[in-house]
């Protein structure tokens, strides 16, 4: 006679018990959207404010000379890229939070949220996510809930 021993019902009752905080929507916005909001705060600060870059993939746009003698005066890069910056408030500021319903990516200070709709009027969209970073989080995403089932 053949004797099999299994621990399926461990592992059945593990995985049950994994799949339980997908289902649970607190844990979801709270630990797997706050991953992605953090994620996605990391590379659009990049994209934007170091190599300033739209969300189409475009160049911002370039400063004007009067303004390039004001980036001077602050010792800021004398290239001419739009990069957002130049005191470093609006890009320090740009941070995730949570919202009613989750977490997003904002300004603290009004004032900053009020300049990033400015320039969003003046050159195009900015903030969204480009292809390639919607991409970058699918997988994060995928990674977290990978894990839950180690």
């Amino acid at each position: 006679m053949i004797v099999i021993k299994t621990n399926i019902n461990e592992v059945s009752q593990r995985l049950y018990g994994r799949t339980l905080f997908l289902m649970n929507p607190e844990y979801v916005n709270d630990k797997l959207i706050r991953t992605l909001a953090v994620n996605a705060a990391v590379l659009t600060k990049n994209r934007i404010h170091k190599d300033g870059e739209k969300a189409d993939g475009s160049q911002i746009g370039e400063y004007s000379n009067s303004y390039m003698k004001i980036r001077a005066k602050n010792n800021r890069d004398k290239s001419r890229k739009v990069i957002l910056s130049l005191t470093r408030q609006m890009e320090s500021d740009y941070a995730p939070m949570a919202t009613p319903t989750g977490w997003g990516l904002g300004f603290k200070n009004p004032l900053n949220a009020n300049k990033a709709e400015w320039v969003e009027d003046k050159y195009g969209d900015i903030y969204q996510l480009q292809e390639d970073e919607k991409r970058e989080l699918r997988k994060v995403a995928d990674k977290f809930i990978n894990d839950l089932f180690k």
